[in-house]
């Protein structure tokens, strides 16, 4: 408490003892979403390539458990972390020179986004459709190749960020900079389980789905197709929801683990809040 004093009592002097410094915010698809996600990491012997994954990025803001700001970026981006990175994000410049424990940012369907590494017609597409996540690309299981192409409108908040190894928030370095990546975790829109740290990345009931549409099999799997797919089709012990009422289909399973997606700082965790 007193080391959050004497940094409240600093902010917007020029000549604070605790100093001043920057933080970069970047964000990255690991190779997950960059190369592939490998037959070793599915239950079922699939694989994915994405071919595009677009996240729509905003909100970015640094403060303290008090309700103070140290900065805050509210303009929305839209960055494809399909291609290589990390890639920057917003940077803040001449911030006290302490801990901020309270680090957030939205992935959220902004209708008037900008480019961040993203071309401009998938820019346009995202506004245009009100979508936050677009994903596609291949599942391949032998001889078996399905094709995805998804958008997605969910609006999430991710409060309370924090590294296991770093800790809360960021400590902003007196005269240097400290970057924080914004990492995207792409084989979670292929978990079992919304809650169970014991979740299993699955795509066979996916796959299956393009069997479930009126045109019938034709190598890509929809969003309506995955809607036609009743949770309780499935077999036992896999797609389990937690409880959640409002998930009932498979793409609102789906629908459901993409507001999984931001993490912090690599494995870092951020608390997910619906709006």
């Amino acid at each position: 408490m007193k080391n959050w004093l004497m940094g409240v009592s600093c902010l917007g002097l020029v000549a604070c003892s605790s100093g001043q410094g920057n933080v970069t915010f970047t964000t990255y698809g690991e190779d997950f979403i960059e190369k592939e996600i490998l037959v070793s990491a599915f239950e079922d012997g699939w694989t994915v390539k994405y071919t595009k994954f677009l996240v729509k990025l905003s909100e970015v803001k640094v403060a303290n458990g008090e309700g103070v700001t140290a900065a805050e970026q509210t303009a929305a981006k839209v960055y494809d972390v399909h291609r290589p990175g990390p890639v920057d994000v917003a940077k803040f410049s001449d911030l006290a020179a302490e801990e901020w424990d309270e680090v957030s940012y939205a992935i959220a369907p902004a209708t008037n986004a900008t480019a961040g590494n993203a071309d401009a017609e998938d820019v346009t597409r995202m506004n245009t459709e009100g979508w936050s996540v677009y994903v596609e690309g291949t599942a391949t299981k032998g001889a078996a190749t399905k094709s995805f192409h998804w958008g997605f409108a969910t609006n999430t908040l991710y409060e309370h960020c924090e590294s296991e190894d770093i800790g809360k928030g960021v400590t902003v370095p007196k005269g240097s900079t400290e970057t924080v990546q914004l990492t995207i975790h792409g084989d979670h829109l292929f978990f079992d389980d919304l809650q169970s740290p014991d979740a299993k990345m699955r795509f066979d009931a996916i796959a299956a789905a393009d069997s479930t549409g009126i045109v019938g099999p034709d190598g890509e799997i929809t969003l309506d197709e995955l809607g036609l797919v009743n949770l309780t089709s499935l077999p036992s012990g896999q797609y389990g929801t937690g409880g959640a009422g409002s998930v009932r289909t498979l793409r609102d399973f789906v629908t459901a683990l993409v507001r999984t997606v931001g993490h912090y700082r690599g494995e870092g965790e951020c608390s997910p809040r619906v709006r």
